[in-house]
Parts: C-alpha cells; sequence; structure tokens
C-alpha cells in the first residue's frame, strides 16, 4: 500500500462515533466520556485485527487508530460539558500525533521514513 497521510486520516476518522458526550471531572482522567474513548478505540482495533498474515497496512490501521484515539483526548481535555464531535479532530492534530508517536521510539524508524515520504 502507497501511504496517503490524508487518506489514512479519513479512514481513521470514519471509524469513530460521530458525537462522543464528555463530562469534565477532577483528577485523572480529567474527565468521563459516553461512550468511553478507550473502549472504543479498543474496539476498532479489535475489527481491524488481520484474519490472516498482518500486513503493513493492518500497521498503519492500528498506529493510526491510537493517533486519532490520542487527539480526541487532547479535545477532551479541554473540553466543558458537552458533545465533542469527531469532526473537530483536524488532520493536522492528527498528523502531530503520528508524528510524536513515530518519533518517540526507533523501533518506528521505517514507519517514520515512510509516514514523511508520503503526500
Amino acid at each position: 500500500m502507497a501511504l496517503e497521510k490524508i487518506k489514512l486520516f479519513e479512514r481513521t476518522r470514519d471509524r469513530w462515533p460521530l458525537n462522543v458526550h464528555i463530562r469534565p471531572k477532577d483528577g485523572v482522567p480529567c474527565f468521563e466520556a459516553n461512550p468511553c474513548l478507550v473502549d472504543v478505540y479498543r474496539n476498532i482495533e479489535a475489527d481491524c485485527e488481520p484474519t490472516e498474515d498482518w500486513t503493513p497496512e493492518d500497521e498503519w490501521t492500528n498506529l493510526a487508530n491510537w493517533a486519532f484515539h490520542q487527539a480526541l483526548c487532547l479535545i477532551a481535555e479541554s473540553s466543558e460539558e458537552g458533545q465533542l464531535r469527531r469532526d473537530q479532530v483536524t488532520f493536522e492534530m492528527f498528523d502531530k500525533c503520528m508524528k510524536e508517536n513515530l518519533w518517540g521510539d526507533d523501533c518506528w524508524i521505517a514507519e517514520r521514513v515512510e509516514y514523511e515520504a508520503s503526500p
């Protein structure tokens, strides 16, 4: 698969619920979400598990879903009570999370190079 960042973002965004109800709270974590964002992430991850051998596309799917989850959480952490829409996650936010994850550990060197080279 030739990686295209924007298409990866769009495919990832489409897996998430349109809206999540956010309620700030004291402590860690600093918000409650309905549905729970971790549960949504885990369900998406389970739905994307390959039935055959693991492929590079499967790896990108997992990386992208985690980055989208992180971006949603960043928005939720500073939100008032109400609806958080998946469309609030911009490509720029997603891209920043992807880069932070790929540059966070040298085990992602090959993926980092491919991601940087993709349109």
